[in-house]
C-alpha cells in the first residue's frame, strides 16, 4: 500500500473514529503490511480529492477439531459523515469478500456496534452471536501463585524470554474455532503500535494485560487469556486477575468476550458505565460452509483490535 494510501484511510479514521491508533500512519501500516498472515484486503473511496469510506479485512488462522482454517477479522469500517446514505460500504465490502474468497479464507469474524449490527445482519450477509459479556473483576484474595510480569517492548519480543513464555500457547484443544496464537502472530499482535502491553505468567497460563483510567479510577484490562503447554480447562482465572490487579495498582479488572478453557467470573457493570456493545459477528466467505454451524469457543480483546 502506498504512502498516500495509508494517509488517506488514517485521516478518515482519525476523523470519524477517534483514537491514539491513527496518530500517524505507524498502526495501519502495521496492521495491513506486517501481518505475518499476509497483507489485508482494503477498499477505498475518493471524492473531490478526499476518502469518503474505507474498509478492509485482515487474514488470520483459527483452528477446530479438524485443524487449521485461513479466515479473516473485519474492521475499520468507516464513511465519512455526510456520505453515509451513499452505500459505499455495501459496495466495497461486497467485493472485498470476494477478493478474501479467491486469496483462501474461508470465513471472516468481526464485532459491530449496536447502531451497525442490523444492517450488516439484513444486507451483508452476515449472523450475529450476541453482545460479547462485559465483567468486572474484584481480585480475589486466595492462596498465592506465583506470577511473573514482563513489560512488553520491541527487546522484550525479539528475546528468548518471550520465545520461551510464548511457545506452546497454541497447543491446547479445541472444538469450535478459536484464534491460533502462534509465537509470530503473538510478537506481530503485541507490536502494535501506540499501545502499551503486560504480559503475565503463572505455571498454568499466560495472559496479556493493559491499563485504563476511567473516571480516575485505574483499571486492569483483561485482553487475553492462554493455557500453557496444552493445558485445557476449566483453568481457574482468579489468582493470575488478582496479580494483573496488583500489578497494575488497579482496583478491579475489566474482561469482554469467553473463553472455553479459562473461565472468567466476575460481576456485569451497569449499563450506565458500559461502553456500547460489541456485538460477535460471523460470515461465511467459501460457498461450501455452513454459516449456521459457525462457532467460536474463545474471543477476547485480543482477538479484536480494540487495544
Amino acid at each position: 500500500m502506498s504512502d498516500r494510501e495509508l494517509t488517506l484511510n488514517t485521516e478518515l479514521l482519525n476523523a470519524e473514529l477517534p483514537s491514539p491508533h491513527f496518530a500517524d500512519t505507524a498502526y495501519l501500516r502495521w496492521l495491513y503490511e506486517e501481518n505475518p498472515y499476509g497483507p489485508a484486503v482494503q477498499r477505498g473511496i475518493d471524492r473531490d480529492g478526499r476518502r469518503v469510506a474505507h474498509y478492509a479485512v485482515i487474514p488470520q488462522r483459527y483452528r477446530d477439531a479438524r485443524g487449521l482454517v485461513e479466515c479473516a477479522f473485519s474492521l475499520n469500517a468507516v464513511v465519512r459523515a455526510g456520505h453515509q446514505r451513499e452505500g459505499w460500504f455495501s459496495k466495497i465490502g461486497l467485493e472485498i469478500y470476494e477478493e478474501a474468497a479467491a486469496r483462501g479464507m474461508r470465513w471472516v469474524v468481526g464485532v459491530s456496534n449496536d447502531r451497525s449490527v442490523g444492517a450488516v445482519t439484513k444486507y451483508m450477509g452476515w449472523k450475529t452471536e450476541g453482545p460479547l459479556p462485559v465483567k468486572v473483576c474484584r481480585p480475589v484474595r486466595r492462596r498465592r501463585q506465583r506470577v511473573e510480569h514482563y513489560q512488553v517492548d520491541r527487546a522484550f519480543l525479539e528475546g528468548p524470554e518471550f520465545e520461551r513464555l510464548a511457545a506452546g500457547l497454541d497447543d491446547s484443544p479445541a472444538v469450535h474455532f478459536t484464534n491460533c496464537w502462534t509465537v509470530d502472530e503473538l510478537r506481530w499482535r503485541l507490536a502494535s503500535p501506540h499501545a502499551r502491553y503486560t504480559l503475565h505468567a503463572s505455571d498454568a497460563l499466560v495472559a496479556v494485560s493493559t491499563r485504563v483510567r476511567h473516571a480516575g479510577i485505574p483499571l486492569a484490562i483483561l485482553l487475553k487469556l492462554l493455557p500453557r503447554d496444552g493445558r485445557s480447562g476449566p483453568i481457574d482465572s482468579a489468582p493470575i486477575i488478582a496479580a494483573i490487579c496488583n500489578h497494575h495498582h488497579a482496583v478491579a479488572a475489566v474482561y469482554a468476550g469467553f473463553n472455553a478453557h479459562v473461565p472468567v467470573r466476575g460481576v456485569r457493570p451497569p449499563r450506565r458505565l458500559q461502553p456500547s456493545p460489541l456485538h460477535l459477528i460471523l460470515r461465511r466467505l467459501a460457498d461450501d460452509l455452513d454459516q449456521e454451524a459457525l462457532r467460536v469457543d474463545t474471543f477476547e480483546f485480543l482477538d479484536l483490535d480494540a487495544y
